[in-house]
C-alpha cells in the first residue's frame, strides 16, 4: 500500500498518482461541508472514469470495479468513524492508500475464503 500523503484540508485537490507500472491516476477530491465528507468527484485512468464516490473507511473503495482496474484505493480511520471532517486527511485522523494489482487480489481472496 502506498500512502496518498499530499491530502490537504483544501476542499478542492487534484493529484496525478504514478502507479508501479508507470501508469497514471488522476484524482480528484472534493469535501462537502453539507454532507460532512470527502468525495472522490473524479478519477481517470486511462479510459476509466468514475464520479463521485464518497470516500469511505473500507480496505479497497473500488473492489468492484476489479476487473477493470488493477489498483484500489483504501481508507483508514483512527477515530472509528468515517472521514467526516475537512482537516481529517491533512491531521492523519484518516489515511488514503493506492493499493497495488497483487495487494488487491490477496484481499479478493481474503473475502472469497472467508464466504
Amino acid at each position: 500500500m502506498l500512502l496518498i500523503q499530499r491530502v490537504t484540508s483544501n476542499p478542492y485537490q487534484k493529484q496525478t498518482l504514478v502507479l508501479d507500472d508507470g501508469s497514471t491516476v488522476t484524482l480528484t477530491l472534493y469535501f462537502r461541508p453539507m454532507q460532512q465528507g470527502w468525495f472522490i468527484t473524479r478519477l481517470e485512468w486511462g479510459s476509466f472514469v468514475l464520479t463521485e464516490l464518497r470516500i469511505t473507511n473500507s480496505p479497497n473503495m473500488l473492489r468492484q470495479w476489479r476487473n477493470k482496474l488493477p489498483f484500489g484505493l483504501g481508507c483508514f480511520s483512527t477515530e472509528n468513524r468515517e472521514p467526516s471532517l475537512q482537516e481529517d486527511f491533512s491531521t492523519q485522523a484518516s489515511k488514503l492508500y493506492i493499493l497495488t494489482e497483487a495487494e488487491c487480489a490477496e484481499y479478493n481472496e481474503f473475502l472469497e475464503v472467508g464466504s
